[in-house]
């Protein structure tokens, strides 16, 4: 059948994507990786095309244009919490001209039953793409399904779960990069204007509460079918990689091996997740050999009181040696940080801040608190009062406060964030190094546009 893989349209850049939702925080929009890998696996059964809305700017009277133009009897669609209005009353339009439509996404992780009792227009959620169960479902194999939420021909809802969190390894069809548009994603980190975003393992083995993937489980794909995959995008002329795994290194003999194949194949430029305390020196040497060029650690906070409350699993002083051997291995450093948690408070902020400077950070991104769906930091909030059950709208990327602190109210956590923000990225020390760091005219281009947008956001 034909089958539509649909990232919808929004008012505003939305990023829907391995059950997160955010606007972007400046100007970036990579590829969505649960339509990617679904791409490979639908393929393999049925006709489909892919439609990405935000890559592709279309509004919502153009995006139906494309959908009765294509005109699948299925629409498989990514949904997010930050544009869960506009998703639902644009999907009721889908599914009012007579297509069946399946979401995936954060607001349907939790209480999916409750959505699709209110939700009439949709027909399943998914809530796991590296697997078969979306073949499974439109086969009709309900049996063979690991974890959906579904009508039953009763007109009962039930979501079904066959295991636990999964561990061990998955397979996938090769993704067909080559239905998602040409132009359109853009990536901060990215040395050349044509990048692949690739997913190499699914989920997390840390437990840090408020994270989404670390409830998914852990499992790591074949190296072989990586190598498949890459190798055809090279073929495609794509070298470029933005790889979706969020501890890259967490498997340690299988990241060496994989970095070694890579590095033998000598074109390839990459930017990859990792934490402080997995980035030692052997994997560092053997991920610079291999093409990377820059990586995104977790520090979240300058307090380690509030690393152990949180599960993080590591202290400052493992974040302070970590980012040391990213600069003598002359890597690029992107330190992530969480803020608005409800310990916060304008001296906390003050010292994340300061450990900002100290770490020579080459980029900072700041993320505010908020209880995603299924975490334990959601189920503490909700004991607290602090968030309410039936609020579904909330921005994971950070440019509205979602929680109160306890000193802080969302408007002084705003503004806070807004000044570290202009802090860190107006010193001229720091866009001198930009500046002289630069290898081409793409990167340059690049990081005006980032820079514009991000200060726009932060004024």
């Amino acid at each position: 059948m034909r089958v539509l893989l649909l990232n919808p349209p929004g008012r505003r850049t939305y990023i829907r994507d391995y059950f997160c939702s955010k606007t972007t925080k400046s100007n970036y929009l990579f590829h969505p990786i649960d339509l990617v890998v679904l791409s490979g696996t639908l393929a393999t059964r049925h006709e489909i095309s892919v439609l990405d809305c935000m890559a592709q700017s279309l509004d919502t009277a153009a995006a139906m244009s494309r959908i009765e133009a294509f005109d699948p009897a299925v629409v498989v669609s990514l949904v997010g919490s930050v544009s869960w209005e506009e998703d639902r009353a644009f999907l009721a339009q889908v599914a009012a001209r007579g297509r069946r439509v399946i979401a995936i996404g954060d607001v349907l992780q939790e209480n999916s039953e409750a959505r699709l009792a209110e939700e009439s227009w949709l027909e399943a959620a998914l809530h796991v793409f590296a697997n078969q169960d979306i073949v499974h479902y439109l086969s009709d194999n309900r049996a063979a399904i690991e974890e959906m939420t579904v009508r039953r021909a009763s007109g009962v809802i039930e979501r079904i779960r066959v295991h636990g969190k999964q561990r061990g390894q998955y397979r996938v069809p090769r993704p067909r990069h080559e239905l998602f548009p040409e132009r359109g994603y853009r990536f901060s980190f990215a040395r050349s204007a044509r990048f692949a975003t690739v997913l190499t393992d699914y989920g997390c083995p840390y437990p840090c509460t408020f994270c989404v993937i670390g409830t998914l489980g852990f499992q790591t794909r074949p190296i072989e079918d990586v190598l498949d995959e890459i190798d055809h995008l090279r073929a495609r002329g794509v070298h470029e990689l933005f790889f979706m795994d969020q501890t890259f290194g967490v498997a340690r003999a299988r990241a060496l091996e994989l970095c070694d194949a890579l590095a033998s194949r000598g074109d390839l430029s990459w930017t990859g997740f990792t934490r402080p305390d997995t980035a030692d020196d052997e994997l560092l040497a053997a991920m610079k050999r291999a093409g990377c060029h820059t990586l995104i650690l977790g520090v979240e906070s300058a307090d380690d009181a509030l690393l152990a409350l949180y599960k993080k699993g590591y202290v400052s002083s493992e974040v302070r040696a970590g980012f040391a051997r990213l600069r003598n291995h002359g890597i690029r450093s992107v330190g992530t940080f969480i803020i608005g948690l409800p310990e916060e408070s304008e001296d906390s902020l003050e010292r994340t801040l300061a450990l900002a400077f100290e770490l020579e950070l080459d980029f900072m991104s700041l993320n505010m608190a908020v209880p995603r769906f299924g975490t334990p930091f959601r189920a503490t909030m909700l004991e607290l009062g602090l968030a309410d059950a039936s609020d579904l709208v909330m921005d994971q990327g950070g440019a509205s406060a979602f929680l109160p602190t306890r000193t802080l109210d969302r408007a002084a956590m705003e503004a806070l964030k807004r000044r570290m923000v202009r802090r860190f990225y107006l010193r001229p020390s720091y866009l001198w190094k930009r500046l002289t760091s630069a290898r081409n005219l793409h990167e340059i281009s690049s990081q005006a546009r980032e820079g514009i947008a991000l200060f726009a956001r932060n004024w």
